[in-house]
């Protein structure tokens, strides 16, 4: 079997789509605008000239590449083809008159790009049109899709994670270090909250001066400098680790050495935590802000405790409910695991992924 991916190559949610793929005996192809690495999987790109972040109108470029690319899947002919972002990918492919493919919708892509103009809604509208069928990696996010009067079946693809990798097991720590750890992998961008965490650190710290309370922040973004220097500004220098850009695999050894997992994003545009399931998986009690994708992906007094976004306050009072009930803490954790393991595992999220490509192709028969 072949599948076709259209979407970014450097994107490591769409190297866990490959991996899952080429482990089933699968012959996998990605068509980018964007230079990536994916071992086994063949990279045809269409490159553009466009790196990092870039403004709409350097964007319009891809939308003349829809000839380019119905040629490019006429030639390797898959039996699958799986188109990423409504926008950009998503948009060339409309344009270019393929049928027969999924549109994987990603989060800003519906919950920001349409609100900028009436071209923008229109192009997302059209986009949607086209792909054969929808994938929403949450119900909160399909809710969204729909107010763009699609009809299109919304299938419910949440991004799953490697329990294997995510696990208790991995923690380095000693229990009875004295430290209270708080764990956060995530892009250092303004709409994942990271100055919130900061200032819920500085308020606990100032309370609660005999809590030898410890940040580890893994991830690098826009938003870097600003945020190492209200780390400062706020007294955290000595408490507050910077890991910059890591591994999965370093990943999960963050997510088992913390003590509670935070993960307070501002904008609904979070479409699904994915970061949030790491943690569960790991064992760690979880502190979300009240966005829909987030309290989807864990179960809320079950797994986490949600308080409300941008409140460093509540988010203050949450860590230091978690340190102050060990048995609550603990109770979480569990919880969290069993939860993940469940629900997110990444071969039943895939497979699931797989039997709707299936579908599909045989609705195109």
């Amino acid at each position: 079997m072949r599948i076709c991916f259209v979407a970014e190559a450097n994107s490591a949610h769409i190297e866990k789509w490959c991996r899952f793929f080429l482990a089933e005996g699968y012959e996998v192809h990605v068509i980018s605008f964007t230079k990536g690495e994916i071992p086994g999987a063949e990279l045809h790109l269409l490159d553009l000239g466009l790196e990092g972040e870039e403004s709409d109108l350097a964007k319009l470029k891809y939308l003349t590449q829809g000839r380019r690319i119905r040629r490019l899947i006429r030639e390797i002919d898959p039996d699958y083809v799986s188109v990423h972002y409504v926008t950009s990918y998503g948009a060339a492919v409309a344009l270019s008159g393929l049928r027969g493919y999924a549109l994987s919708v990603w989060g800003a892509d519906i919950y920001d790009f349409p609100r900028k103009s009436a071209f923008h809604r229109i192009l997302t509208k059209y986009s949607l049109s086209r792909a054969d069928c929808l994938f929403s990696t949450s119900r909160a996010m399909a809710r969204e899709i729909r107010k763009y009067n699609t009809k299109k079946k919304i299938e419910i693809t949440p991004f799953g994670v490697d329990t294997e990798l995510f696990s208790p097991a991995k923690r380095t720590r000693k229990k009875d270090d004295g430290v209270f750890q708080i764990g956060l992998v995530k892009k250092l961008d303004p709409k994942y909250g990271v100055d919130i965490l900061l200032q819920a650190a500085a308020m606990i710290r100032k309370k609660r001066p005999e809590i030898d309370l410890r940040l580890v922040i893994a991830g690098t973004g826009p938003a870097e400098e600003e945020y190492h220097a209200l780390a400062e500004t706020l007294g955290l220098r000595e408490c507050v680790t910077w890991t910059g850009f890591i591994s999965q695999e370093r990943a999960a050894l963050v997510w088992a050495d913390s003590d509670v997992a935070v993960i307070p994003s501002t904008l609904d545009s979070e479409s699904f935590g994915v970061a949030a399931v790491e943690a569960e998986a790991s064992g760690v009690p979880v502190v979300i802000s009240d966005i829909p994708g987030l309290m989807e992906a864990t179960r809320p007094g079950y797994t986490s405790l949600v308080v409300k976004r941008k409140n460093p306050e509540a988010l203050a009072e949450a860590i230091l409910r978690l340190y102050d009930d060990p048995e609550l803490h603990g109770r979480l954790g569990r919880n969290g695991r069993r939860y993940a393991v469940t629900r997110y595992e990444y071969r039943r999220c895939f497979r699931h992924i797989e039997e709707c490509l299936q579908r599909i192709r045989k609705a195109g028969r």
